[in-house]
């Protein structure tokens, strides 16, 4: 018999038990309340035993979920700092880059115009040049015109 058992046999022993007259007390058969309260003796114990594991389960299941918990907290915050310092990293090399192409078209520019200021003086120089061998070609040709007529 279970506890829940043996309490209702008991209940429904004193709701049939005969009242005392004029009072508010009922006979109830002695052997058979001390049969039930011996039953009652033998399956207590082995009720609380399994209550006491059953709440040892249960703290026992409790403090591995926790763990287990703290565990995947603990991954995530990991992933996290790892995907921050990755992102970061991504982030510096990014700005690094960014950087370098500012500082290269910026020396492309500078090259260009040195190019362009070195193009314009050898074109100045070349033209001075082929001014002067054009005028000592006018001056060959006028001498000849002269040496000619003379």
């Amino acid at each position: 018999m279970t506890i829940e058992e043996i309490l209702e046999e008991m209940e429904n022993m004193l709701l049939d038990a005969p009242r005392v007259p004029f009072t508010n007390k009922r006979m109830i058969e002695e052997d058979e309340l001390a049969r039930l309260l011996d039953e009652l003796r033998e399956v207590l114990p082995h009720e609380v035993t399994e209550a006491k594991r059953i709440i040892n389960d249960r703290q026992r299941i409790m403090e591995e979920a926790q763990r287990e918990a703290q565990n995947i907290v603990n991954q995530g915050k990991t992933y996290i700092s790892k995907l921050t310092d990755e992102n970061i990293i991504t982030k510096q090399a990014q700005d690094q880059a960014d950087e370098i192409v500012n500082q290269a078209r910026k020396a492309a520019w500078e090259l260009q115009g040195e190019a362009n200021a070195y193009a314009d003086n050898v074109f100045q120089h070349l033209e001075r040049n082929l001014e002067k061998a054009l005028e000592v070609v006018r001056q060959g040709r006028a001498s000849f015109h002269q040496n000619k007529a003379n």
